[in-house]
């Protein structure tokens, strides 16, 4: 390791030479007239600038020969542009003007593309505007994305459901890797960590091929928020105040960039008490807290980027076991609770070899999660989580202007180890390897894009006594083909896809060799060895219009699982807890998702959205699938000032959001009855001499309305979802250009 360290720094330093000065103007396309603070973005370097008031700018780009530059700005369509860095030093951008929000590149798609030219229909959303309701964690934030929802345990946890499928259907990444985090508990958590997060994309079904065999369900894809435009430096501090859970979420971030280096450093602590139910009593036990540390450093020579990122994130949950109610505001953690370290550290490399793109990445995650029953200092349940993985991706040159493609590979060594006093899964190490081909072609106004994968997994386990039984050694492999194909056209404003996937998943060990009290569930859960792997097919077809002051979408689609892995509850108990063991049989999902947007020409502060989405699922014989989301209707009117002043009404909103009654239950569950939430709020910014003042403040669940998602474990309990919350926040921001020494 000190070697490849040395060996580092010495390239680092050998290869440092000075950069070329890119400059470039950027005009309105009508006027011919400049614009002043536009966001420059140079999308490899996760880095930018903003233009002068002549509409120019310079950036030092390090002898690349290509750069892949996005401009934005509001009120104006973007610009998604690859230029040739030694032929464009000074060149020209004409802006149209435009009404909708800022169309957003697509990290998680192959190349990296504007949501508009994708063939895979990817759902972009920056973490700010997923927090105008004020959600009190991530998992709750993204579950307002069409298509998402969550299954809750209390007010902390939640766990994403994409189109009805959830656990290890559903791939995460953040820091460019994978995140392992023993998802396939039902009271285990997203994982991540809000605060240094910019946007998340959802992919919703198998459509691609870059993240692995498990995404029978979907991709959720967290965005590290970028660095400091260059010789800049950021910095914020953000809390807000919640009187549901007497909570408070605090935020710090700094930024620099100064030459060649960019480094990023966050700092997060929420504390939260247990949650008022809408009767104003509380539920006993569902206090959580959660801290978070992350840090992220860049650098580039002539044609290498680098990013060394560490993420820590600490999340400690009081565990409820019956329908306990309280005045208590405490939040000094009693017995039973659990705790879960994570740690994830990641490397990547971008090297530039001609026109084409290396990216390797290698990464490592630590997660230790711990149970305690009978005192805080012997732990009941401890599982240690450590996996390391690589992602190597060659992005090919553009041939004509029509055809590129990408090679690849992943790879994954995991080990699990238990050190507590009871086991719920035996001591297991896991190998992936998988391989991958994507190819797209472009046509004028059609585009394709197809590929196919190869993955391999191997589950070796010991067999392990314990004082409530034993588990028996496993050693099995399993491996499967994955493939995607699809096509967007272009017809004026209006853009048809369509796509047909295919994917597969191994059961993972939980599945397999589970036997025990799964006390966040309050479930009795037993495994089956003979498990055999999952596979999906997947028909997606969408339709977007968009014209000057509206835009409409509709996306349906047809999934199709062969040996769907579900638990089923067998009528027996064991410790006084249900019996519940996994099973398989063809599963058929099927659904899609409704949405439109108006922006009045005549009132342009005005903006007019809602959408809809509902899955139904079902097995071979008509039997309604267990966990399935209600359907969703969701609608906000949102006015945005347009007038300046010492104190500005940013924008105020009015959210309604329905969900329907649930009747297609599975073997244990009951109907859901539907149910009304109103959310309000308003954002005002304070300027100040040097950088505004942010205020947010608003009510959740307005008419404190009683009800139960058909998602939440408290369900069987009659524990009903939080009720009234009034909420509060202010962030300061920091905004400094660096001096420039001159040559």
């Amino acid at each position: 390791m000190k070697n490849i360290i040395s060996t580092s720094l010495l390239l680092f330093i050998a290869t440092i030479s000075f950069g070329q000065n890119l400059t470039g103007t950027v005009l309105d396309n009508e006027t011919k007239l400049p614009i002043s603070n536009v966001q420059v973005y140079f999308v490899d370097l996760r880095t930018g600038t903003t233009t002068d008031v002549n509409g120019m700018f310079q950036f030092k780009y390090f002898n690349q020969k290509e750069a892949r530059i996005l401009i934005t700005f509001i009120g104006y369509n973007s610009i998604d542009e690859i230029i040739k860095v030694d032929t464009a030093r000074k060149k020209v951008f004409y802006l149209e003007k435009g009404h909708f929000e800022l169309d957003e590149i697509a990290i998680s798609a192959p190349k990296g593309r504007l949501q508009s030219e994708n063939i895979v229909n990817i759902e972009h959303n920056k973490i700010t505007q997923l927090q105008q309701t004020s959600p009190l964690t991530l998992a709750e934030a993204i579950s307002t994305i069409s298509g998402v929802a969550q299954t809750t345990t209390g007010a902390g946890i939640g766990k994403p459901v994409i189109r009805g499928l959830s656990g290890n259907r559903i791939v995460t990444y953040a820091q460019g890797i994978r995140i392992e985090n023993q998802q396939w508990g039902d009271e285990h958590g997203l994982g991540v960590g809000e605060v240094g997060i910019e946007s998340v994309e959802v992919i919703k079904g198998p459509a691609s091929l870059l993240y692995g065999s498990d995404a029978l369900g979907g991709v959720l894809y967290f965005i590290d928020e970028r660095y400091a435009n260059q010789n800049t430096v950021e910095g914020f501090a953000q809390t807000k105040f919640h009187s549901n859970t007497l909570g408070s979420i605090n935020n710090i971030g700094f930024k620099i960039h100064k030459g060649r280096l960019k480094l990023n450093l966050f700092g997060a602590y929420s504390s939260h008490a247990d949650y008022q139910a809408p009767n104003f009593d509380r539920v006993f036990n569902t206090r959580f807290d959660e801290r978070n540390i992350k840090s992220s450093f860049g650098f580039n020579t002539r044609n290498w980027i680098s990013n060394i990122r560490h993420s820590f994130l600490q999340n400690n949950y009081g565990i409820v076991e019956d329908a306990t109610f309280s005045n208590s505001t405490q939040r000094k953690f009693i017995l039973p609770f659990q705790t879960i370290d994570n740690h994830n550290i990641t490397f990547e490399n971008i090297v530039f070899t001609g026109n084409s793109k290396l990216n390797f990445t290698l990464g490592y995650t630590n997660n230790y999660r711990k149970e305690f029953e009978d005192d805080a200092i012997n732990q009941a349940l401890g599982l240690k989580l450590n996996t390391f993985t690589y992602n190597l991706k060659w992005y090919s040159p553009i041939y004509k202007d029509r055809l590129d493609f990408i090679v690849g590979s992943q790879g994954m060594a995991q080990s699990n180890k238990n050190n507590g006093e009871e086991v719920l899964i035996p001591d297991a190490n896991t190998t992936d390897f998988g391989v991958f081909f994507i190819g797209n072609l472009k046509l004028n106004k059609l585009q394709f894009q197809g590929g196919i994968r190869a993955d391999y997994r191997k589950i070796d386990t010991k067999e392990m006594v314990t004082d409530e039984g034993s588990f028996p050694s496993l050693k099995e492999s399993y491996n499967g083909l994955a493939f995607s194909g699809g096509t967007v056209y272009k017809m004026g404003k209006t853009k048809l896809r369509a796509n047909i996937s295919n994917g597969f998943r191994a059961p993972n060990t939980t599945e397999l060799l589970s036997e025990g009290v799964h006390h966040g569930t309050n479930r009795y859960i037993k495994g089956d060895a003979d498990l055999t792997n999952e596979n999906a097919t997947q028909i997606d077809f969408s339709l977007d219009y968009e014209d000057e002051h509206s835009s409409f979408s509709v996306n349906s689609f047809y999934n199709s699982i062969q040996n769907y892995i579900f638990l089923s509850p067998i009528n027996t108990l064991i410790d006084n807890s249900p019996v519940f063991e996994y099973v398989q049989k063809n599963a058929f999902l099927y659904g899609g998702e409704l949405g439109f947007h108006y922006h009045p020409h005549e009132i342009h502060w005005l903006h007019l959205e809602s959408n809809l989405s509902t899955v139904f699922a079902e097995d071979r014989n008509g039997t309604s699938l267990p966990l399935i989301p209600q359907t969703k209707l969701n609608s906000t009117v949102r006015a945005e000032s347009i007038y300046k002043g010492k104190v500005r009404l940013k924008n105020v909103f009015i959210q309604h959001i329905y969900k329907f009654q649930q009747n297609r239950t599975g073997l244990f569950e009951t109907l859901t009855n539907d149910y009304n939430l109103i959310n309000i709020g308003l954002n005002l910014e304070i300027e100040t001499k040097n950088n505004p003042i942010e205020i947010s403040t608003g009510v959740r669940n307005v008419l404190n309305a009683r009800y139960i998602d058909h998602l939440s474990r408290f369900k069987t309990l009659e524990i009903s979802n939080q009720g009234i919350n009034y909420y509060v926040g202010l962030k300061v921001m920091l905004n400094k250009e660096l001096k420039q020494k001159r040559r």
